[in-house]
Parts: C-alpha cells; structure tokens; sequence
C-alpha cells in the first residue's frame, strides 16, 4: 500500500483531501451526546425483559425477547423505546466520529456503551499482516532494510494486525448496507470502510461530506484493486458485486455528480465560490479557476473579505508556479487595491501594490497618491511605499504628471488674467511630490518648466509665478554642483532661467505701471478771498506735494530703468528665450510680442521715443530673429506703435529715428 500511495497520485491526492475534510469536520464538531450510564448495551430493554412487573416506563410495543445484536432483526421486534432512541442518537455519533477521521474514538464510544460488536465490525476493512510471517519467495531488494517483513526477537511473537478474511468482511459489508430494516446512519458508518457509495449519500447532506463519500470510495476502490492485482498468487479473494466496481469515475466524473446531486442544497452548494475554488484546486486546473477569478471580481457587489481572499490565493498559485495567466493575476490584485484604496488603507495598498509588475506599481500607487493631499500624509504613503520596495522616484513623477495633465477649468468670462483655479492650485501643489528627495532635484525641474509652459500657454501670469516660487531658490546652484550634468538637464536649466527672466520682467513691469498710476495729485486752488491761514496751508500742502513728487519721479525712473533691463533680459536672452523647449514656437509667438509691447509701453510712458523706434532694429535683427515669432497681425500692430514714437520723435523737430534736424 505504501508503494500505491507513493507512485499514484491520485490516490495519494484523493486521501489528502479525506484528510483535509475530516480534519475541517472535526473542527466544527463541538456535539456532545450522552448514551448511557453503564457499558451494558440496551439497558432498558434488558430490564424489562428481567423486571418486567418493576420496570417504571414499559414499552409502547411489545419487545424482542433476547439480546444478542442479530435479536432485532430475526425476531422482527423492536428494542424497547427509550433503547431505540438511543439507539438512533448513538449510530448517528458513530458516523459523526467516522465522518470526523476519528474512528478509535467512534470505537470507544461504542464499547463505552456495551456495543463491542459495533467496534469489531468496524475493524473488518483493515489490511492483514502478519509480522510473525518471513516470506521466503519474495524477490526483496537486499538493500532494503524492511524486505516485506519485520525482523523479531526470540520467542516473542508479535501482534497480528487486520483482517484476514477482509475479502468476506467486505462483501458482506455491502450486504449489510443494503438492508432494508436498518438505519441509515448505521449503514453510512460501514459503507465508508467498504466504499459502497449508495449507502453513504443519504446521509450526507452537504457538499463537503458528498465529496467525502466519493473520495472514500474512490480510494478504496484504488486500494482494492491494488490488493487484488497483486496479492492473487498467494490467496484467491471472493469477487466483489460488479456494482461496486460500477463506482469507479474520474475526478471530473466525480465533481460533475456533485453538480448535477439530487440533493437540492449539494447542488447548490456546488455553485458557491469557495467550493468552485476548492473543486479546481483538487483538479489541479488553476487555469480555468484563474479565468473563474477573472469573472467574479468584475462584480462590484463583492465583499473587500472575499476580494481579499482572491488576492491571496492568487498570490500563492503564482509564488507556487502556477499563475500561468499574469494578466488575471493582475487584474485581481488591482481590483482588490482599488477597494483598499476606497477605504484609506495606505499601508496595505503598498504592500499589495508592490506584488504588480513594475509598471502597474508606478502607475497604480501613483493615481492612489493623487488624492493624498497632506503633506504628513504624503511623507508617510512615501514611507510605506519604500518599505515595500516601490519605486518612489518614478511613482512621485508620475503623481506630478497625472495631475499635471488634468485638463484646465475653461474660463467662460473675457478676464485680460484669468483666475487661478482649484486645478490649477492642485497642479502647484503636486510639485512637492518631487521636492521631498534631494535626488529629485531634476526631475522637480522639469516637471516646474512643464507645469510654467502650460501656464504660460493658458496667459495664467499668477500661476506660473507660484509654481516658480514653488522650487528652492538654490536648485539650478546644487544642480550644476553636480559632478555629471546631461544635456537635457542643462536645457532644462536654460528654460529654467527663461522663465525667470519672463516673470521677473512681468513683475518689473506691474512694478512700475502700479507706480505710474499712483502719481501725486495736486492740491486745490484756493479761492481769490482766501484768508491768510488758508494760503499757509495752502502753501505747507504744495511744499508737500513738490515734494512727494520729487520722490515719486525719482522712483519713477528707477522702475521704469528696472522694468526695461528686465524686459530686454527675455528679448537679448542667450541664445534665445525659451529656444530648444518642446513646443517653443507657440510659447515664443504668444510671450515675446507681449514682451515688446510691454517694453514699447515702458519706453514711450517715459518719452523714449528714439529706444522705441530702435525696437525695430532688434526686431529685424538675424542675431535674435524675433521677427520670425510674429505673425502678420501682431507685426502690424507693433509697427503701428513704431509708427506713433517716430510721430512723436517728429513733433520734437527730429527725423523718425530721433535724429537732430537742421531747421
């Protein structure tokens, strides 16, 4: 028998499940019967049948008149009535014991109860050996310790183990399970050692104890075989019923009578999940559970326990080797995350996260991030995230690139500055996904001029201006302190800086024309009949305001020299502003015509008329080709306003350029 259950596996297979429902059995057997006060079996009956004229509850029919186990049944009497519920109660807890794996337990429950024939008809399916027997025409291999027998010490025979006419055992077995006149819980408990599976159905009334009854006879018929095929030669065995040997099926034979039971609840049991999954993994077909999977966690009515459960099992077919379909794995475990994501369970979506392949870890955790608005909040799903060995640097870029490329709130009113929005506030903020690691300097870089670009592109001048103010004022000073600067990085510098001088030229600009428009005002003239107090007054507020206009032209000056240098830094810019950016054309054809209109406005406010007329030359200058960023439009408007200075230059008795004309 050892060597069946070593080379089939089957049938090894098939008595691990046995085990495995017995063992599942006994855990949720907690019944305790009581039977009998004494080990005299059928007390009642027997003293009725001693005291008949004493006995206090007499039966309701009249009784068998001896006790031997047969009595019942050759005498077609009954047992007395309070044996006869015993009876019932105690063959009910011998299959019990049985269905549990703990059959010694159903054999002392039997003795301790005066039915010790009980216990020896349970003890008829055992295999016969005789360890007193060396068998002298066995070719045994010399260098097996155990040659088919077991050595002994002088005159000290051994034990018999078993039965020997187990052959007669079991053919009267399945005899006495067709009976008529008995139980069907007494018939359950011999049908499970002798495989007859007709007898143990009607009292299994579930899935698992259905698919006990046939592992049971599967195996014993596999056992039965064995024994006959290669035991003939040494002892003829009474044959069998073809009935019995009727019951062979195939595992998938086997599952689909539990599918198709007669037995309303088996066959609805069969349909639940968990007996779905444990019929697949006892066919061994993860494939198609795996598919199985796959359907069922497309219902968004699933409990998180059950998704759970389907995570974990997943995970260990494919840790074992067999999830042979990594899409569906996937699938499952996403599913799974996204409903711990739904309950805040930041810690448990870094683990389960981390079980993804590694683009589905960037991209999952990372849209789980994007909800995550606190900054302790986000320092902590960091901490998660590396202790479960996820990529943090490519997860944080991608929480900045999701949010970034959130569409834009379309303003409907014609604001000249259009208002800064809830998205546009979630776009800055997301910056600090990028500034938490020193080695993400880089990357924080790129990720502000894309965020400053689509800004900018949109006219929102505030925007851009936070998310600037958003980068440490030392990033481009630890960068180029770097031993090995690439050349993207070096760009990115460049627009880095471009975008700096276009903001600092714009705040120059709202400097100074908030400054012009501020100008002193006069005081009132005072009336012809002015007393003398009022003219000193009078005289005190215009000292004043000579002098606040004084300090106001001065200031003057200063922003207007302030706003031009600034705004010729974006013009002159090396190389040429924003020049080398992705889609440069379109940002240099909106920003720069508003850069010289800005400077126009500067120059021709503070009577610069012959510097305005000279923006012409740097226009048409090849060194910068600015003109190449206008369109015929935008060109047209600024040569108008050329056209107004030169104008201008010539009121003042000079030529257009704002050269001295001889009168």
């Amino acid at each position: 028998m050892q060597n069946l259950f070593k080379r089939d596996n089957l049938v090894r297979e098939a008595q691990m499940v046995i085990d495995w429902l017995e063992s599942n059995a006994a855990d949720r057997d907690d019944e305790a019967l009581h039977f009998s006060d004494s080990t005299v079996g059928w007390e009642n009956t027997l003293h009725q049948l001693q005291s008949a004229d004493t006995i206090a509850f007499e039966s309701s029919r009249e009784i068998v008149r001896h006790l031997d186990p047969d009595a019942p049944h050759y005498e077609k009497k009954p047992l007395h009535d309070l044996d006869m519920e015993d009876e019932r109660r105690l063959e009910r807890k011998i299959f019990t014991e049985i269905r549990c794996g703990k059959l010694e337990d159903a054999q002392q429950l039997c003795r301790q109860s005066g039915h010790s024939w009980r216990a020896a008809m349970l003890e008829g399916w055992r295999l016969f050996h005789d360890p007193n027997m060396k068998e002298t025409n066995v070719d045994a291999d010399p260098n097996d310790e155990d040659a088919g027998f077991e050595d002994m010490e002088q005159d000290k025979p051994k034990d018999i183990e078993g039965n020997c006419n187990r052959d007669v055992w079991k053919n009267i077995a399945i005899k006495y399970c067709k009976q008529d006149d008995l139980t069907s819980y007494d018939k359950a408990a011999i049908a499970s050692f002798c495989g007859y599976i007709e007898a143990m159905l009607p009292v299994c009334h579930t899935w698992e104890d259905n698919l006990w009854a046939y592992m049971k006879a599967m195996v014993d018929i596999k056992v039965e075989s064995e024994i006959r095929d290669c035991v003939t030669r040494y002892k003829v065995y009474s044959p069998l019923p073809d009935e019995y040997w009727a019951q062979r099926m195939s595992l998938n034979e086997l599952f689909s009578s539990l599918e198709s039971s007669r037995n309303r609840t088996v066959a609805e049991e069969a349909k639940k999940y968990e007996y779905v999954i444990q019929k697949h993994i006892i066919l061994d077909d993860i494939p198609n559970l795996l598919l199985k999977f796959e359907e069922w966690v497309e219902d968004d009515e699933q409990t998180s326990h059950f998704l759970r459960f389907l995570a974990h099992l997943v995970l260990f077919f494919d840790q074992i080797g067999h999830g042979h379909n990594r899409e569906i794995v996937e699938k499952v475990l996403e599913i799974y995350i996204k409903r711990l994501m739904d309950m805040n369970e930041t810690q448990l979506v870094a683990f389960y996260v981390s079980k993804l392949n590694v683009r589905n870890q960037v991209l999952l955790y990372a849209k789980y991030l994007e909800a995550v608005h606190d900054t302790e909040d986000r320092k902590v799903s960091l901490e998660y995230a590396e202790n479960s060995g996820l990529n943090i640097f490519a997860i944080t870029k991608q929480v900045v690139e999701n949010i970034r490329n959130i569409p834009h709130d379309v303003e409907e009113s014609g604001n000249l500055q259009p208002k800064l929005t809830p998205v546009d506030k979630l776009k800055i903020s997301a910056l600090d996904w990028v500034l938490f690691y020193e080695e993400q300097r880089g990357e924080a870089l790129f990720q502000a001029n894309s965020l400053m670009f689509a800004f900018l592109t949109l006219g929102k001048l505030d925007a851009a201006q936070l998310t600037f103010n958003k980068l440490p004022t030392d990033i481009i000073e630890k960068i180029n302190a770097e031993d090995k600067v690439g050349d993207d990085l070096n760009q990115a510098v460049k627009e880095y800086l471009s975008y700096k001088a276009y903001l600092d030229a714009h705040e120059a600009f709202n400097e100074w024309f908030k400054h012009s428009k501020s100008k002193p005002m006069p005081p009132e003239g005072l009336p012809e009949n002015a007393q003398f107090p009022e003219k000193v007054a009078h005289q005190h507020r215009e000292s004043q305001y000579r002098a606040e206009l004084e300090r106001w032209k001065l200031a003057h000056s200063h922003l207007a020299k302030t706003a031009k240098t600034m705004l010729y830094n974006v013009l002159l810019f090396p190389q040429g502003w924003l020049v080398g950016a992705q889609d440069d054309e379109y940002i240099r054809s909106t920003c720069i015509p508003k850069i010289v209109l800005l400077l126009y406005t500067v120059l021709s406010e503070t009577n610069q008329h012959e510097e305005c007329v000279q923006l012409a030359d740097i226009l048409a200058a090849e060194k910068y080709s600015l003109y190449k960023v206008y369109s015929r439009h935008k060109l047209a408007e600024v040569l108008t306003k050329l056209a107004e200075s030169s104008v201008a230059l010539l009121n003042e008795r000079k030529d257009p350029w704002g050269n001295e004309t001889s009168a």
